[in-house]
């Protein structure tokens, strides 16, 4: 479904990813986890046409997107959500979910056709019980919900999730968890970037560890977490090591 090969973001005489590739199937469920500062989020953006790669390139479906804009991305079925939830604060939780509806590839070419396809993504979320509270009003972890059903409503085949967990309680972390299961089993491909190791090891099917910009590692999720490689990227040399 998605093919990234050679992938090159420079910024100045910084290499923000360098050299990447890799390939989602239709139906996975992708982890890419690496430490602060290991290209994770500048990845997502280079696949959504936030930024313009540097070298490489990206296909979906076997299209590339090289050069096209994020609607016109998302309009061949690729949605994401964002780090931090901007949801429209003064519209209903329904409303906030119809815009991605109105706007989406498959525009719904009325409000009644808009409320209908509002539908799904409210149940698979959660949030059907709050579709009349304004989104304002909504704790953080609903408002993930709602980021997540917003990017639902524009009938992605692939879902990029850019720390879903972010700032959220243990509680909500469940919730979430459970949310994405949901989502998955629908059918949606995902590819998942997370700060949250134990989220990503419980939920992906695959996982790829990124360190400065490249890749460090891809594997099953119990092969990753014994990798020595990715351990110290995490945790850094034992002192004795450091020493010798």
């Amino acid at each position: 479904m998605l093919e990234i090969s050679g992938l090159s973001k420079i910024f100045g005489g910084l290499t923000a990813v360098g050299d990447f590739s890799m390939t989602v199937g239709k139906g996975e469920f992708v982890g890419v986890i690496g430490p602060n500062g290991a290209g994770k989020t500048t990845l997502m953006n280079l696949i959504t046409g936030y930024l313009p790669p540097s070298s490489g390139d990206i296909r979906f479906e076997g299209t590339s997107l090289v050069g096209l804009a994020p609607y016109q991305i998302s309009h061949r079925g690729i949605g994401r959500t964002f780090q931090v939830v901007r949801p429209f604060s003064e519209m209903s939780v329904e409303d906030n979910v119809m815009t991605g509806a109105l706007f989406s590839g498959q525009r719904a070419a009325t409000l009644a056709k808009a409320r209908e396809a509002a539908e799904l993504p409210m149940e698979l979320t959660g949030l059907t019980a709050k579709r009349h509270v304004m989104a304002g009003a909504l704790t953080l972890g609903e408002k993930k919900k709602l980021e997540l059903a917003r990017a639902l409503a524009t009938s992605p085949r692939l879902l990029l999730l850019d720390e879903v967990m972010g700032g959220v309680n243990r509680g909500e972390v469940d919730e979430l968890m459970l949310v994405l299961q949901r989502i998955h089993a629908a059918g949606v491909t995902i590819v998942m970037i997370e700060h949250l190791v134990e989220v990503i090891i419980a939920l992906s099917m695959r996982v790829v560890v990124l360190n400065f910009g490249r890749k460090l590692y891809e594997g099953s999720p119990d092969e990753v977490v014994e990798h020595p490689d990715v351990i110290e990227s995490y945790l850094g040399r034992p002192l004795d090591v450091e020493a010798a």
